[in-house]
């Protein structure tokens, strides 16, 4: 006798709120939510957050690549010479943080 084995399956459900405040969560001296621009790429699950904390400005980038959701973060400044500096950091998110911030929902399997 063959067991079956069901698995829930989730997507991206991302609003400027919800960014917001897992972009708070990670940078707490972010300024206001009317401050950052909040970006939903078309035909796809892909969302930006854009905002500036100090002297840095952020490019979150929130994805699910492989099944997997990824948050990167390209951070720019400018040196003493104007010339502008990034710097691009990814990581992973869990299934957790993301229920955290209620930015997954159940789909049909």
């Amino acid at each position: 006798m063959r067991e079956l084995i069901f698995q829930t399956v989730y997507r991206l459900n991302v609003n400027k709120t919800k960014f917001y405040k897992l972009a708070k969560d990670r940078y707490p001296e972010i300024g206001p939510m009317k401050a950052a621009e909040f970006v939903k790429y078309p035909r796809s699950r892909d969302y930006a957050l854009d905002f500036t904390v100090g002297e840095y400005h952020h490019h979150l980038f929130l994805s699910v690549v492989g099944g997997k959701a990824r948050l990167g973060d390209d951070c720019s400044t400018y040196n003493d010479d104007g010339e502008r500096v990034s710097r691009w950091e990814c990581h992973a998110l869990t299934l957790d943080e993301l229920r955290a911030f209620d930015m997954v929902e159940e789909v049909g399997a």
